[in-house]
């Protein structure tokens, strides 16, 4: 693997670079929205040349979106590049990005979901330790607005990420006991999916992976659990964190935990359930590739401060 990045820290007053690399907003004037809160927590903003462009489901065409987040990456004003939302569509990027250009400019990336392809081809293809967390439309809320400084802006120390506490109303569950030190990887279970037997698939051999999904039925869950299985994946993790599924039926909901909690004994690796991760705002911020401490008894994720 390329020798990785943490990249430099975040200030008030700098530039973020605000790009679409996946699904257009719903609502146009919402981009301005993002634009006027962000700079109202103190941060300039600049967007891409693109941002507002639509091309049926997609932010814009291909080569307009690789296109911004190139921009970004290269001026030297912007000091981070956060993703206006998720959607669909990062995936189409990955073989069209400049990671040479990326590595040699390193800047907080900032997203989840969809963004969940960018942020390993970022890890694997150019070596940059990336941030699991609230795109720009959710970004510096109350309810995150600590977990994004501590990511962002604090020095990269040691740092626990999450604890037993309650967040975004759930409590934390221990699954499966133990200990134990990886890298992280993960995010949203679907797209981490459609990366494998890809050049921007992880290095999975000793991982502490963390998994998210939204409105995906019991029995997608457990094809995608399987799919991961038989890849490969979970015999190869040193420890499972698992974020929100949530699904609005209440007996599809009380079918994907009991899954879950069956799945995670069947892996039998250290394991946390109900973490504050997911398509949720209160969501806490990951910094995939950075080295980490899964506490399963204490309900834990430290940010060792190192990769």
């Amino acid at each position: 693997m390329t020798p990785l990045l943490i990249p430099p820290r975040l200030a008030l007053g700098d530039t973020i670079g605000l790009v679409a690399p996946a699904s257009p907003t719903e609502k146009p004037e919402r981009v301005d929205e993002v634009i006027a809160h962000l700079k109202a927590q103190g941060f300039a903003v600049k967007p891409g040349a693109n941002l507002r462009r639509r091309d049926s489901y997609l932010a814009g065409t291909d080569a307009e979106r690789a296109s911004d987040l190139h921009a970004a990456f290269r001026d030297p004003e912007v000091k981070a590049v956060f993703a206006l939302r998720g959607g669909y569509g990062s995936c189409r990027l990955l073989p069209l990005l400049d990671y040479a250009l990326i590595r040699a400019n390193p800047k907080p990336f900032l997203g989840y979901s969809d963004i969940t392809a960018l942020h390993h081809a970022l890890l694997v293809q150019a070596g940059l330790v990336t941030y699991h967390g609230p795109n720009a439309n959710e970004a510096f809320q109350p309810g995150n607005n600590a977990a994004l400084k501590r990511a962002l802006m604090d020095p990269p120390v040691e740092t626990v990420i999450f604890s037993r506490e309650k967040k975004g109303g759930d409590t934390i569950r221990c699954e499966v006991s133990g200990a134990t030190r990886g890298r992280l990887l993960g995010g949203n279970m679907t797209c981490l999916l459609r990366l494998l037997a890809t050049p921007y698939a992880p290095d999975f051999a000793g991982a502490v992976l963390f998994l998210e999904d939204i409105g995906e039925k019991a029995y997608r869950v457990d094809g995608m659990f399987t799919h991961l299985r038989l890849a490969g994946v979970l015999d190869q993790i040193a420890g499972l964190v698992l974020g929100r599924f949530d699904h609005p039926d209440p007996e599809e909901q009380a079918r994907i935990a009991a899954f879950l909690q069956a799945e995670a004994k069947r892996i039998g690796k250290p394991c946390i359930s109900h973490a504050p991760i997911g398509h949720f705002p209160q969501q806490t911020v990951m910094p995939i590739g950075a080295r980490v401490e899964l506490h399963a008894d204490a309900r834990r994720v430290t940010d060792l401060g190192t990769v």
